[in-house]
């Protein structure tokens, strides 16, 4: 979820810039406000985009010491016959629920696995471009590094096969659904708030100084 946030905050800031998407106008007034907290937007903006790929790509790692999306799997596969709908009903047999849902409970099954995998396989090339970026470009700074260029439909493409993942566990082992509204939305909302925040102040503070001074820093069209 904090990546997913990570993500969202970083694409907000490319968006506010984005002339063919906020207009000249209001691109030029977000432009003019990064640039009187520099010191803090561009590293904000730069530790979101590090953050977001590297924990992107920990879910992809095959490390057997780590908690991954192919470790979890693999468990769920040489333990299959343990996850029926039986030891599902036992595990969640104090929980407050309508026995009436449970009877539409399906267990995991192989076959939910192996689309899983399916899909995850059909990415191959974006989480090897991943794997490299943060490999060469984040964890380690190469000298002689390799050019990865990820684009945003890919990062968007690795997002959407993690949610079906968690999804897919969300709803086997919980029988819970998962949203994704609050950390898509609000990240969005907050960022364009504290921009709106900062202008609102800074109409206040030239006002204040034209007041005290009587001067007009405002140029007239």
């Amino acid at each position: 979820m904090n990546t997913l946030s990570a993500y969202k905050i970083y694409d907000c800031f490319n968006t506010l810039v984005a002339t063919n998407i906020v207009g000249k106008e209001r691109s030029n007034k977000n432009v003019a406000t990064f640039n009187s907290f520099k010191y803090f937007f561009q590293p904000v903006r730069e530790a979101c985009r590090c953050y977001f790929l590297i924990e992107l790509a920990k879910f992809f790692d095959k490390s057997t010491q780590s908690l991954t999306v192919f470790n979890i799997l693999d468990y769920s596969e040489k333990n299959i016959k343990k996850l029926t709908k039986k030891d599902f009903l036992d595990y969640h047999k104090g929980r407050k629920i309508l026995p009436e849902l449970f009877k539409n409970y399906k267990p995991l099954l192989l076959s939910d696995i192996r689309r899983l995998r399916k899909k995850i396989d059909s990415n191959k090339v974006i989480l090897k471009k991943l794997k490299d970026y943060r490999d060469k470009y984040l964890a380690h700074d190469d000298i002689k590094k390799i050019k990865v260029k990820l684009t945003k439909k890919e990062i968007e493409e690795i997002f959407d096969l993690i949610e079906k993942f968690i999804d897919l566990y969300y709803l086997k082992l919980d029988f819970a659904s998962n949203s994704y509204i609050n950390f898509e939305e609000k990240p969005i909302k907050e960022t364009e708030r504290i921009i709106e925040y900062l202008q609102s102040y800074e109409e206040y503070r030239i006002k204040e100084i034209e007041k005290k001074y009587k001067v007009n820093l405002r140029s007239k069209k």
